[in-house]
């Protein structure tokens, strides 16, 4: 008999999980050498830790790994009106007149609302409008369409520093440039720019 070796994402879509069930299981019980996804832990600062009970600062969770790097390069300071900015960056903090003055956008968020609560915390996300909205820190956010280039499924989620297709795993930096072969395509990724209140995702 020949047996042929799985890794745990291969092994759990061969027996039939898909979509947010697949990654319900994956974001339970992984492992580094997964290379899918790495947990989450936050600490009642709101910092990435190592371990549940860590709010010792000293045991603050590094961005190290399969994923590390991929936000080079993908923040900017503040610019005036946001008009600057290159495709797929954070703008940042700016005025509220110079928010206003971004006329044509694809999405307006009110931050302070309770569909926005997930912004609240580094590395929560939500889908709006067929957009994949994204806190990288605090006051800092990123965006991109909730559609996959390898199939045309709106299967993008956040993934701590990149976008993951939970159907078939392609992989995507914050700038929309593919980080394996399924994501090679590149993923359409927008500009932010928020005044504290409200943020606006814009081409």
């Amino acid at each position: 008999m020949n047996q042929e070796k799985y890794s745990r994402y291969q092994f759990l879509k061969s027996i039939g999980f898909k979509g947010s069930a697949l990654m319900a299981i994956l974001a339970a019980c992984t492992r580094k050498e997964d290379a899918i996804l790495e947990p989450l832990i936050v600490n009642k600062n709101g910092q990435q830790v190592t371990s549940l009970d860590s709010t010792k600062a000293s045991q603050v969770a590094t961005s190290t790994g399969s994923t590390s790097g991929s936000t080079s390069g993908s923040t900017s300071g503040s610019t005036s009106g946001g008009s600057t900015a290159t495709a797929g960056t954070t703008v940042g903090k700016i005025t509220t007149d110079e928010l206003n003055a971004i006329k044509s956008y694809v999405l307006k968020l009110d931050l302070t609302s309770s569909t926005a609560s997930a912004l609240k915390t580094a590395g929560g996300y939500i889908i709006s409008s067929g957009t994949v909205v994204a806190c990288v820190s605090v006051g800092e956010y990123v965006a991109a369409k909730n559609l996959c280039s390898h199939e045309p499924k709106q299967r993008i989620i956040f993934n701590r520093t990149e976008y993951y297709c939970t159907d078939h795993g392609a992989r995507f930096s914050l700038a929309g440039q593919g980080l394996n072969s399924l994501g090679s395509r590149g993923l359409t990724v927008y500009k932010t720019a928020n005044d504290g209140k409200t943020l606006v995702i814009f081409a």
